[in-house]
């Protein structure tokens, strides 16, 4: 008997979820399950033990991109967002709209910071900080849902 949870790992192993687009950056990439190097290399890629990005109440998906790889900019310029600027991930049935609320700098251990918000549908970019400092901090972009009403 083989489990949902590896066939749908076998099903996304080096295939992307989805896509992030970014319209203030002009940046679109697509966005892996699991945050290993090699899925890092390729594109943003969804933490483990976060949400998967198909939204919902009570869900944070971290995103995790580098701050440029290989001569691509991936999330190196991802501080000159602002609150309200909109990001939108299209995953295999939707897209789905978010609007930046808030930025943060942290620890790289400091876990409480990109838990679930009770009640909130949303998404956290997660980056290494300052640019080219091998990653002494993060950097988190903290989005929430537009809604469609």
């Amino acid at each position: 008997f083989t489990s949902f949870s590896s066939v749908r790992a076998d099903f996304f192993r080096n295939r992307p979820s989805g896509v992030l687009s970014i319209p203030a950056l002009e940046l679109e990439m697509p966005i892996y399950l699991g945050a290993s190097s090699y899925n890092m290399s390729l594109g943003a890629a969804q933490l483990g033990q976060t949400s998967i990005p198909i939204g919902g109440v009570n869900t944070n998906s971290v995103i995790a991109g580098h701050r440029g790889w290989n001569g691509a900019d991936y999330f190196r310029y991802i501080p000159n967002l602002v609150i309200g600027d909109k990001i939108q991930i299209t995953n295999l049935w939707e897209t789905l709209e978010y609007t930046v609320t808030g930025t943060k700098i942290i620890s790289p251990n400091d876990v409480e910071a990109i838990k679930i918000q009770p009640g909130k549908d949303m998404i956290t970019l997660f980056t290494c900080h300052p640019y080219a400092s091998g990653g002494r901090q993060r950097y988190l972009v903290f989005c929430e849902r537009t809604t469609t009403d």
